[in-house]
């Protein structure tokens, strides 16, 4: 599991994150061929962006078939973000995508600068579920007093296996900053205020 690290500028006020890299190696390896591939022949093209449409002509020229979604049917599924609220990242914009044939089920390709595409990088998908490709908001936490909590949706907090309230603390509001360090930030346990490690 990928760490989660929390930011914040004062008590009450701060969110979780994860490193774009790890979260991304918990679900694929890197493929150095295709890599090289793509941006060889987007370079012959003139291309300057991994767009989705520039990635659908690559998949059709390489396999001679139209790539799906996520989910194996329909238009890619795309996501493009940079550390906003009720995401846990850092700087993530990837598109997903079944390619069938010789490229594999399922291929990835990343991007940086914020969220702004840069260079392609394509990966081949490890999880046994590519749901969790979807997977970007939520996380696992525990404190030293083995309480455990939960985000589904990277703002509120509930009992790991309890349900949801309007009453359930917010991961803002459990920010603590102790004595105005920023590098000491953590998320407090509802329950005993201890500092709670998370994991997605």
């Amino acid at each position: 599991m990928a760490d989660v690290m929390v930011t914040a500028w004062s008590n009450g006020d701060g969110w979780l994150s994860v490193d774009t890299a790890e979260w991304i190696a918990e679900r694929a390896e890197h493929c150095e061929k295709l890599t090289d591939d793509l941006r060889e022949w987007m370079e012959n093209r003139d291309f300057k962006h991994p767009t989705t449409d520039v990635l659908v002509l690559w998949v059709k020229d390489r396999t001679g078939e139209d790539p799906v979604g996520l989910y194996g049917d329909g238009l890619f599924w795309a996501h493009n973000t940079c550390n906003i609220e009720n995401i846990l990242s850092d700087d993530l914009g990837f598109v997903v995508f079944s390619a069938g044939g010789e490229l594999g089920d399922l291929m990835v390709t990343m991007s940086g600068d914020g969220g702004l595409y840069s260079q392609p990088e394509v990966y081949r998908d490890t999880t046994t579920d590519t749901v969790y490709w979807g997977d970007y908001a939520h996380a696992f936490g525990r404190c030293v007093n083995d309480h455990e909590w939960e985000t589904y949706d990277g703002h509120r907090l509930q009992r790991y296996d309890g349900g949801l309230s309007d009453a359930s603390p917010t991961i803002s509001g459990q920010a603590r900053v102790p004595f105005g360090d920023h590098q000491r930030a953590y998320v407090a346990c509802p329950e005993c205020r201890k500092s709670l490690r998370f994991t997605a």
